[in-house]
């Protein structure tokens, strides 16, 4: 018997939508059907660079016209919502990029209307993929490494993040939603626990005076139910010198054992007459195909779609890490501890 073809449609072909349909092209049981996105220009050239055969401008009028299973959401961070609903209200399985939401009540409304109507829905925390979180999961979870104690987990950009890749929309999200999502993800799904008290704090100026009204850098200290607690570090004015985008480290301590990951060590270097740089590794391509964390978590909802299995990191996962970033913000907001 042949193998059920995933129909999807994509909502947002920007960056990182244009890498979900790149993903999911390389998926044998996947194919983009459709895409939706406001950038007529943007769009028009997507869809005929991937062949895809049905445009439109308006996603309710995507989710109504097109024959699809699931949609992707790939917009940016505040915009998940009413997209979100109109997929649920169509009967469609649904992949949301992190974070699920910037809001709670909207987080929570996501999860909620999917329950209602039997959708199925994922958070894309890619993160978990990641062969070095998943293999301290698996530690932790086989006994090996005892009891939980710290994580330190530092997740930063360049200043061509805020300044280039998300500048038009930047003001509308923050440091622990861009970020902190995914670190703080890691380390709940790592655990197995629930957050109980979050305090943060922030700082700001040198985008300000670059006229982008937003926070430098942010840091949290969270407190687990299973007697852990963690702090997570994340900015965006790293240097754009750094041969690197990304600066990812963590460091867990356990009762019986400890474990480090620095996402550029394991790197290869490489240098040409312009510019050093460290290619990523963990997800990348070579001879035409994609390889990592990111398609993976892509395979996970294809093939979990297609053989109508349990779907992870759920709609739950991001209610819960929108909680914990929210209260993040909150805190540093305030200047004093959120209990959650």
């Amino acid at each position: 018997m042949p193998e059920k073809v995933v129909r999807i449609g994509v909502i947002g072909v920007g960056t990182q939508g244009t890498r979900h349909i790149e993903c999911f092209r390389q998926i044998p049981r996947a194919e983009v059907v459709a895409a939706a996105d406001i950038d007529q220009a943007r769009l028009k050239e997507v869809c005929a660079r991937y062949e895809i055969k049905a445009a439109f401008t308006d996603y309710h009028q995507m989710v109504k016209e097109a024959e699809m299973d699931a949609v992707s959401i790939v917009l940016p961070d505040d915009m998940h919502l009413e997209p979100a609903l109109a997929a649920i209200d169509a009967g469609l399985d649904l992949l949301v990029e992190k974070p699920l939401a910037t809001k709670v009540e909207e987080a929570e409304a996501i999860v909620k209307a999917a329950r209602e109507k039997g959708v199925r829905l994922m958070t894309n925390f890619s993160n978990r993929w990641q062969q070095p979180v998943a293999l301290v999961k698996e530690a932790y979870v086989a006994g090996d490494l005892g009891k939980p104690v710290y994580v330190y987990a530092r997740l930063s950009n360049t200043l061509m993040v805020p300044t280039e890749m998300i500048r038009p929309w930047v003001k509308r999200t923050s440091l622990p939603f861009w970020l902190m999502s995914h670190t703080v993800d890691r380390v709940r799904w790592i655990y197995g626990a629930e957050a109980k008290k979050v305090y943060g704090i922030s700082r700001s100026g040198v985008l300000k005076s670059m006229g982008i009204d937003v926070e430098d850098i942010y840091l949290a200290t969270v407190e687990w139910d299973n007697g852990a607690f963690s702090t997570f570090e994340s900015s965006w004015i790293l240097p754009t010198s750094l041969p690197a985008n990304i600066d990812s480290k963590m460091m867990f301590i356990f009762t019986e054992g400890a474990a480090y990951f620095d996402a550029q060590a394991a790197m290869m270097e490489m240098a040409s007459k312009e510019r050093y740089r460290i290619p990523p590794m963990l997800s990348t391509s070579t001879r035409g195909r994609i390889q990592g964390f990111v398609i993976e978590a892509l395979r996970h909802f294809v093939d979990s779609v297609a053989e109508r299995k349990e779907l992870g990191p759920s709609g739950e996962d991001g209610l819960a890490v929108c909680r914990i970033t929210s209260a993040i913000v909150e805190s540093a907001q305030k200047g004093k501890a959120i209990e959650l």
